[in-house]
């Protein structure tokens, strides 16, 4: 498969490494030669300078031959030209846009982004606004989404010293949990996932797992978690992000009291114009008599929105100081994640990885209902439907090689949720929920059908 990759940011890299690492010919154009470095040899891709909106560098590229085209720069525009291009010069397949602009992406506009022939506009915002509220419902989740049109969650947590699971093995934590039907896919220790059949849970472990909706409270107070959808809160950061936040939160179907901080009068007044329901206050989050005039104690979770690592975490800090029970912050930098546990950031959330995850959602095809990219980067979690003539419905599950690094976390039938054992048997239109390991995508494409293709 041919993918060509139109920006070398933190997103087009990250995009580049993953799909690479799928053994997908990349090729990453950048203008910016700087940008590009030595990329090719660290990720053994092809790398081109120019200009993605240009067709003779589309051509250089190779786009004659490509399966997929994803544009991913900082410009809108270039974006936007660059999958017309593709399109209407290369007959390139499958486009994805990055689209920032709250302009391209008004209602108003949708007929112009369709005239460009773009399969799939991406906002970084809206798609990060909307990541932020699925974890609001758990304080310290490490990732949080729906599956199977919300039947089940899929929920990454640190593993906190109140956890009744700390010195256990897997297979332990699932007996006692069992009446709850939960299913560990992965835990990950610092940097590496750690082998499941010989785990045993310390204390910082990342553990990732389904379990049924309803059943979702009572699993995570065996994890040491408190479920409770915060009323109070406090976007620090009045950007592109903390913008559309506050936006999904009007829109929400639960009411909630929210208060936005933006530090930049003439930004703060356009917000106070376009949002309906929040209190719009033009100010510094790190002023100390800001702080004190809002009582920040009296808000149960602050989020930090803006676009600077350092100003989140110190905001996050300095909210948690104050009494605010519960932080979230933006951290573009996922070695900031690492540094920020135990020092009162309850939450994280990589805008890039969640964009990286959209995208792979639109690229993936065939019978995959889902796809989810977990934050760390460690794997995806994919909804698959399988066939009659799928590899996976022929025998029962203990019967069938499952290759290393995909894990099985459960089966929806009928809305229904199985969770997978020994002698169950997989059959036609049941959609298979899986943990795929970095790079294993294609040993998960084998369990499915013959030729059958993600792409």
């Amino acid at each position: 498969m041919k993918i060509i990759i139109a920006g070398a940011g933190q997103i087009g890299v990250s995009l580049a490494k993953y799909l690479r690492a799928e053994n997908n010919d990349i090729v990453l154009i950048d203008k910016d030669k700087d940008n590009l470095g030595n990329l090719s040899e660290q990720l053994d891709i092809q790398t081109v300078e120019g200009s993605s909106a240009y067709p003779a560098i589309l051509e250089k590229a190779g786009a004659d031959h490509a399966d997929i085209f994803l544009a991913v720069t900082g410009s809108d525009e270039t974006n936007i030209v660059a999958c017309s291009v593709a399109r209407s010069v290369f007959n390139i397949q499958k486009r994805i846009a990055r689209i920032s602009s709250t302009e391209y992406l008004s209602q108003r506009y949708k007929s112009f982004l369709q005239s460009q022939e773009i399969n799939a506009v991406l906002s970084p915002e809206i798609e990060t606004a909307n990541r932020i509220i699925q974890t609001l419902s758990v304080s310290g989740s490490v990732d949080m989404i729906n599956l199977g049109e919300g039947l089940v969650k899929l929920i990454g947590l640190k593993c906190k010293k109140s956890a009744t699971i700390l010195g256990h093995k897997i297979d332990e934590i699932q007996r006692m949990g069992s009446e709850n039907d939960v299913r560990i896919l992965a835990v990950k220790r610092r940097h590496t996932l750690i082998d499941l059949n010989d785990a045993v849970i310390r204390l910082g472990d990342e553990i990732y797992f389904v379990v049924p909706t309803e059943k979702s409270e009572h699993i995570l107070n065996l994890f040491g978690y408190d479920v409770a959808l915060p009323k109070y809160m406090l976007i620090l950061g009045g950007g592109k992000v903390g913008f559309q936040l506050a936006k999904a939160l009007e829109t929400d179907t639960v009411t909630h009291e929210v208060t936005l901080i933006e530090q930049k009068e003439e930004r703060a007044h356009f917000l106070a114009e376009k949002l309906q329901n929040t209190l719009v206050i033009n100010g510094d989050g790190l002023d100390e008599t800001l702080v004190d005039e809002l009582n920040f104690g009296t808000y149960k979770i602050a989020i930090a929105t803006t676009q600077a690592d350092e100003s989140n975490i110190l905001l996050s800090l300095l909210a948690k100081r104050n009494g605010i029970e519960r932080t979230c912050a933006l951290i573009h930098n996922p070695l900031y994640t690492e540094l920020l546990t135990g020092l009162g950031i309850d939450t994280t959330i990589d805008p890039n990885a969640v964009l990286v995850s959209s995208i792979l959602q639109h690229i993936r095809k065939g019978r995959v209902k889902n796809d989810y990219f977990i934050q760390s980067g460690i794997g995806e979690v994919l909804e698959i439907e399988a066939l009659a003539t799928s590899k996976i419905t022929k025998h029962p599950l203990g019967k069938i090689k499952i290759p290393k690094g995909i894990v099985i976390g459960g089966i929806i039938r009928r809305n229904l949720f199985l969770t997978p054992d020994k002698d169950l048997i997989v059959q036609d239109k049941d959609v298979v929920i899986l943990f795929v390991e970095r790079g294993k995508v294609h040993e998960a494409e084998k369990l499915f059908t013959v030729g059958f293709s993600f792409f």
